[in-house]
């Protein structure tokens, strides 16, 4: 039997981080307007209750996202990832071109390639709504806004072409005027992202609540080493205890060390000089027993992750350290293609955690983006208000739609792998003449 153990902590209140909302307009794939909505419908009572309750609705604990290839799910993941970026770093980042680089408006129609593209999020932070967002081109920021909702709606920032406004009950007024005096407020740099450089406290906690929401990309290896690093901390043991909990016989795990002296010349040069500041690490050594001839155990035996291991086990390595936090510290988690390499009842078994209140105590979110139909299948792991469909039309454009979206369609004992599959929410490839267009009748 499947199992993850997780160390059990007390259910918390008040420290809720939550994404509630995420919108925008002319980036990549996506033309028109769209809008992620992770508040839970008063209409699915008698659904799992994967939801937590604030003073004004509920939100839900984890997203799935279906579509065919192509059809705009990791563009999604980008979208809201380009929003991450601008607002961690484009404040330090001057005159490199850091966002403006990544910037990508739909490029399928020739009046929006020059137009302007929003952003912009509701969140919560300990039971206070924020909505930020912004507009931009290629260049510069062209508007930004913040409210705040404790009762009602206030403006907090709001940013123009006639300049900057801010609320002295809530910004800095003395760090925000001189930053206005000072003419540091770039055209190229969210105001709340400099207000946050010279740790204006509102605009850091905003700051903060971006930085705990991660964007996983398909590749693991751009957040493989992120958990090799927490096996020389304590989260080691958590790590060890998710991959015996996955059945993968694994007795221990440890980072593998390189000497400085033993690094080629030629990779030195290519890497900058803080990669090799501290230790060095070159993959991943995992141990495993070794048995005789009667079955008793010998000895053990060591093998590498990236040589030995499967590609399975490799990528709920490379996820441990990520979930592990996540749940920890009630963060957010966007997962891309997290069915890549993973077995159907493990991936049934992560997004459970993310739905338990004792192996979510604060909170957390997941949004992940599947291939996996038999997800839907499973009883009591979705409501439909966590299942959202992305589309593609002839013109390029995609399009994302909840499959509440299709009330007509649904009844209460729908099978929705079945409909899906079925391509009644869309978001499936018409594959009628696949096999003619590979082999030509030519040929």
């Amino acid at each position: 039997m499947l199992c993850i153990i997780f160390v059990i902590l007390n259910r918390t209140q008040n420290d809720t981080a939550m994404l509630v909302q995420f919108k925008f307009n002319n980036y990549k794939c996506f033309k028109d307007e769209v809008t992620l909505n992770l508040v839970a419908s008063n209409y699915f009572k008698d659904e799992p209750t994967n939801i937590y309750p604030t003073e004004y609705y509920s939100v839900v604990n984890s997203l799935a996202i279906y579509g065919a290839n192509a059809s705009g799910k990791t563009k999604l993941f980008q979208a809201f990832n380009f929003m991450r970026e601008i607002v961690l770093h484009s404040a330090n980042n001057k005159n490199n071109r850091v966002w403006q680089n990544d910037y990508d408006p739909f490029r399928f129609n020739i009046d929006t390639i020059e137009k302007n593209s929003s952003f912009e999020v509701v969140f919560l932070v300990d039971g206070v709504q924020y909505r930020y967002g912004f507009e931009v081109n290629k260049e510069v920021i062209i508007a930004e806004w913040l409210f705040r909702k404790k009762t009602k709606e206030v403006k907090v920032i709001y940013r123009d072409a006639d300049g900057v406004e801010y609320n002295k009950v809530y910004i800095n007024h003395k760090v925000a005027n001189n930053l206005k005096e000072a003419g540091m407020i770039r055209s190229d740099a969210l105001f709340l992202s400099i207000l946050s450089l010279w740790n204006d406290s509102l605009s850091s906690s905003i700051t903060k609540w971006f930085y705990n929401a991660n964007v996983l990309s398909a590749s693991i290896n751009n957040y493989l080493g992120y958990s090799l690093r927490q096996l020389d901390g304590p989260m080691k043991k958590q790590i060890l205890s998710m991959l015996n909990g996955a059945d993968l016989g694994i007795d221990d795990i440890n980072p593998s060390e390189v000497d400085f002296e033993s690094i080629p010349d030629e990779i030195k040069k290519m890497m900058p000089k803080e990669a090799f500041e501290g230790k060095i690490y070159n993959g991943v050594k995992t141990t495993h027993k070794v048995y005789d001839s009667n079955g008793l155990v010998a000895g053990t035996t060591d093998m590498t992750m990236e040589n030995d291991e499967s590609y399975g086990t490799t990528k709920l390595f490379a996820l441990s350290a990520p979930i592990i936090d996540t749940l920890r510290n009630g963060k957010i988690l966007w997962v891309d293609e997290i069915d890549h390499g993973l077995h159907y009842d493990l991936l049934v078994a992560i997004i459970r955690l993310f739905h338990s209140p004792e192996t979510n105590p604060h909170n957390a979110q997941l949004i992940i983006n599947t291939h996996n139909s038999g997800l839907l299948d499973v009883p009591n792991l979705f409501r439909r208000d966590q299942i959202y469909i992305t589309s593609k039309n002839r013109y390029g454009e995609s399009t994302l739609k909840p499959i509440t979206n299709y009330g007509s369609t649904i009844r209460k004992s729908s099978k929705l792998g079945s409909l899906y599959r079925d391509g009644k929410f869309g978001g499936v490839p018409y594959l009628d003449d696949f096999d003619s267009s590979v082999i030509s009748k030519e040929e």
